[in-house]
């Protein structure tokens, strides 16, 4: 298989296995609260925590010397905040103001964070290190050894 076509699908994997997470919890506190945006809040955050376990060790798992695994979390943490704002306002505007169910606010939301952090956190916080040797291109070889 490709190996850019088998991280692309390691990814969507890994957003699935987090967004199924975040979904349940958003589900069941909804149902019970009814308070969407406080309930998306706390299972968004949830859901990154698991995101960012999977993320690390199946997605990005080339060399990372270059950073310490406390800055890379805090990086991947800030870009999270990023997206749960995103989260927050997409859900206010179709839930609030075009009275959409919340489960549709929460999917418009899922599908724009789930593009944009892949960029951001493909250029920012999983970055390569650039220090590495030449050709070494480690996340590739790992990926296209399993």
């Amino acid at each position: 298989m490709n190996p850019k076509l088998r991280h692309a699908l390691l990814y969507l994997g890994v957003n699935l296995g987090s967004t199924i997470v975040d979904y349940t919890i958003f589900l069941s506190l909804t149902y019970v609260f009814g308070l969407p945006i406080l309930q998306s809040v706390i299972a968004y955050t949830v859901g990154m925590v698991v995101n960012y376990a999977l993320t690390r060790t199946f997605v990005f798992n080339h060399d990372m010397s270059h950073k310490s695994n406390h800055r890379v979390f805090m990086e991947f943490a800030g870009t999270s905040f990023l997206g749960l704002l995103l989260t927050a306002g997409v859900i206010w505007l179709t839930v609030h103001e075009m009275n959409l169910p919340p489960i549709d606010g929460k999917t418009i939301s899922v599908l724009i964070c789930f593009v944009s952090l892949y960029y951001v956190r493909s250029r920012i916080v999983f970055s390569k290190n650039t220090n590495a040797p030449a050709g070494d291109d480690t996340e590739l070889q790992s990926v296209s050894s399993s």
